[in-house]
């Protein structure tokens, strides 16, 4: 089995390339692909040297399978042309998410959309991943009728240059902390990448806004309509707030979550601590509670601060963390990959 990673070099596409040696993925030989300019960079894998190649339009020819995580122009350019050429190609950017014909993807949660695939599976966005690995499973337990989430998204998830952009803004306000009590807002330091002050600061806009003009962003507006397609709920109620926050690595999503029937949080955690994937962190008279930094470099979703609102029995509140790197992104393609391998 020939397998490839088309992005091989960037953020997502590394982690793939560390994943499949971590879980001796069964493959013969390791193909990584990227653009023109990382073309004859050396990488290694499973102790030997692999040379990138550039991904022509017929970069399919002899791959078995590949995990893509691209971009969503890119992966439009090149990927039905090789799904229909017979190779499997396992998609992390937004380009097919929300094609009925696509099945959209969390092994843990609706491994079943897999059947009858032709070719190309799409992999879910970071943060919907990260809030569906609790409420999947919940959903199963009491049936989700209604969500809001705001979700607290690394700078990672926007590649390695927003962990760059935040690091350099970091460094040129050192020793100027007081300032920023009153700060000069047009002469903070702001990037490309986040188009805002992020070191100190949040900006609750992810992507761009509709241009439609709901005044949700595009990513919020993926978020509601991947978890329904998931779900396999497509009139559920879902309102989602995403905010860019001064992390490097790992997404934490704020849920409040009302279900068909009564539901303590004593129950929801019985469900929780069964749930593959899934660790429950939720001890408040011990401070316990995960963060984004808790979750960083870990498989599992991180659950806790589970509680019920004060006037509702049939709704829960709680906090996930995950990272985005892994399970949001690389991990879930490559387990997605190992079931299609064991299928």
């Amino acid at each position: 089995m020939r397998v490839a990673v088309l992005g091989a070099t960037g953020a997502v596409g590394r982690t793939m390339r560390a994943l499949l040696e971590e879980r001796d993925f069964p493959l013969d030989e390791f193909v990584p692909l990227a653009s023109a300019r990382s073309e004859g960079m050396r990488l290694e894998f499973r102790g030997d040297p692999v040379t990138v190649r550039a991904a022509g339009e017929q970069w399919f020819e002899g791959i078995d399978l590949a995990l893509v995580s691209a971009g969503g122009a890119v992966a439009r350019r090149l990927l039905p042309g090789a799904a229909r050429a017979g190779t499997i190609c396992i998609d992390n950017s937004p380009a097919f998410r929300m094609d009925p014909g696509v099945p959209l993807v969390i092994p843990e949660i609706n491994p079943e959309a897999l059947d009858g695939h032709h070719n190309l599976i799409a992999n879910g966005n970071c943060t919907a991943i990260t809030a569906l690995m609790p409420l999947g499973p919940l959903h199963r337990a009491f049936g989700l009728t209604f969500l809001v989430t705001s979700s607290y998204q690394s700078v990672s998830g926007a590649g390695w240059k927003g962990v760059t952009e935040l690091a350099e803004q970091i460094e040129k306000l050192r020793g100027q902390e007081e300032s920023l009590a009153h700060p000069d807002v047009d002469a903070l330091p702001a990037g490309e990448v986040m188009g805002r002050t992020i070191a100190y600061n949040v900006v609750p806009r992810v992507e761009r806004f509709d241009p439609e003009g709901s005044g949700f962003t595009t990513e919020e507006l993926k978020l509601g309509n991947e978890i329904r397609k998931i779900l396999g709920t497509p009139d559920l109620p879902v309102t989602a707030t995403a905010v860019r926050v001064p992390v490097a690595v790992g997404h934490g999503v704020s849920v409040y979550a009302r279900f068909s029937r009564a539901v303590t949080p004593a129950e929801a955690r019985d469900v929780l601590d069964a749930a593959p994937g899934v660790t429950v962190m939720d001890d408040p008279s011990s401070d316990v509670f995960p963060t984004p930094i808790d979750a960083a470099g870990r498989d599992d979703v991180l659950v806790g601060r589970i509680r019920q609102t004060m006037d509702d029995d049939h709704a829960l509140a709680f906090f996930a963390a995950g990272d985005n790197l892994r399970k949001g992104a690389a991990l879930n393609a490559v387990q997605i990959a190992e079931l299609v391998v064991n299928r």
